[in-house]
Order: C-alpha cells, then sequence, then structure tokens
C-alpha cells in the first residue's frame, strides 16, 4: 500500500475533517444509501475493470472499496487526513496493493501526468472548492482521451437545498447551526449549462442522472433534484 501525504488542508476540507469518524457508516441507510446506489449503477455499466481511476475527494473511501471491488487500480485523494486514515483503515487487505492515498487539495493535480488515468469519480467535491472550473479543467488533463469524468454537481433552485437554506436562516436566527455543510458548500450550477460547461474543459456530456432523496422520480420532472450526477468524456 502506497502512501503520499501532504500537511496542508483546504478549507473544504476542514469541514470533513471535523465529521470523518462517523462519514462511512452514513453511507449504510437514507439518502446517503440511495446515492451510493445509484453510483454503483453508473460503475457497473462504465467498465472500469483493469483500469486505472483517481477518486478525487475520497472521503472515507465508500467509493474507493466500489472501484476496486470492480478491479479498477486507484489513486485515493482528499485534503483531509481523518477521511484518509478512514478512508484507508476501509480497504480490505487484498486489494491494498491496487491503491495508492493520497492527501492533498483536490484542486492541484499538478503531481499527476497528462492523460495517467482511464477515470476520474468525483463525488460531492465541485461545490466546497474555490474554482470547479479550473478543477474540471485539470481533471480533463489528466483524463486519457475517451476516458470517463463521473462527477455530481449540486443544481441551481434544488427544492430540498432551497428548504434547507431557508431551515439555516431560522435556526440561525435562534443562535442554532442547521444544515452545516452549506457554510462551505457555495458552488451550484444551472442545469442547462451543464453540457457548455463541461465542453469547455474538453469534456463531452453523455448522461445526466437527476439524485433526491426525497422526490419521486415524477416529481423530478417538475423540480430540480439535490444532485445532478454527470457521466462525460475526454474529447480527442
Amino acid at each position: 500500500m502506497q502512501t503520499d501525504s501532504k500537511p496542508s488542508i483546504p478549507r473544504g476540507a476542514e469541514f470533513h475533517e471535523q465529521i470523518a469518524s462517523n462519514w462511512g457508516a452514513g453511507y449504510a441507510q437514507g439518502s446517503f444509501k440511495q446515492r451510493l446506489e445509484l453510483f454503483n449503477s453508473i460503475l457497473d455499466r462504465s467498465g472500469v475493470a483493469g483500469q486505472r481511476w483517481l477518486d478525487l475527494g475520497c472521503g472515507s473511501g465508500v467509493l474507493t472499496k466500489e472501484l476496486l471491488a470492480r478491479g479498477a487500480r486507484v489513486v485515493a485523494l482528499d485534503g483531509s487526513p481523518s477521511m484518509l486514515e478512514a478512508a484507508r483503515r476501509s480497504v480490505d487487505t487484498t486489494a491494498s496493493e491496487l491503491v495508492a492515498f493520497r492527501q492533498g487539495d483536490v484542486q492541484d493535480l499538478s503531481w499527476s501526468e497528462s492523460g495517467a488515468f482511464d477515470g476520474v469519480l468525483c463525488s460531492s467535491v465541485v461545490e466546497y472548492v474555490d474554482a470547479p472550473d479550473e478543477l474540471i479543467r485539470q481533471v480533463s488533463r489528466v483524463l486519457k482521451a475517451g476516458g470517463l469524468l463521473i462527477i455530481s454537481m449540486p443544481p441551481k433552485r434544488s427544492l430540498i437545498r432551497t428548504w434547507q437554506k431557508v431551515s439555516r436562516f431560522i435556526y440561525g436566527l435562534l443562535g442554532k447551526d442547521r444544515h452545516s455543510y452549506l457554510a462551505v458548500s457555495r458552488f451550484e450550477i444551472d442545469r442547462g449549462a451543464v453540457a457548455g460547461w463541461l465542453r469547455g474543459a474538453g469534456l463531452r456530456l453523455e448522461h445526466v442522472s437527476g439524485f433526491d432523496p426525497i422526490l419521486s422520480s415524477r416529481a423530478l420532472k417538475l423540480f430540480f433534484p439535490a444532485l445532478l450526477v454527470c457521466e462525460a468524456r475526454r474529447l480527442g
């Protein structure tokens, strides 16, 4: 098992550093379990076996393990040392030689050669960074031609996110901290701009799945979901 550590902790990672101890367990139930099922269905049809993947913002390693289970070789990168340690502990020893853990800013991929990865998995990351457009450009650079990016993005006018913002404001007036992730989750994208935004980074959007822990598939035809999970290919 390889390890490459960097001391700095980006601002978005500081928030997750505080909740790392219980983060992985959350995927066993509720909305996180539903989200994991969606990512699994995407990975199942993506043919990752034998490929080299970057789990960008790997957190506690939940999706790293899914990549490994499908036969991928993985570089798992996160800015939170505690999250990275949780990810390291979660990996089965039989797969340990197939994964390299790296601490660092997800916005800095200068350590990687161009075209180094067959795929990049980026779940719940871009909303926490200062320059999401630059992150996507760097991801595009490290992908091989035809390589796949699987990335989640929070859309503007999401019903549940809007409700959480209102709830956070009201509770804030009462001196209480509600939906604290919104203090560091800043980026939202117009759904209609997703394809053009990815194309500007050299990626072709192939599929978009709407994920919402509350709204039914019928309701999602009328309202914006909590997350857009996009699949895009590197052009060239």
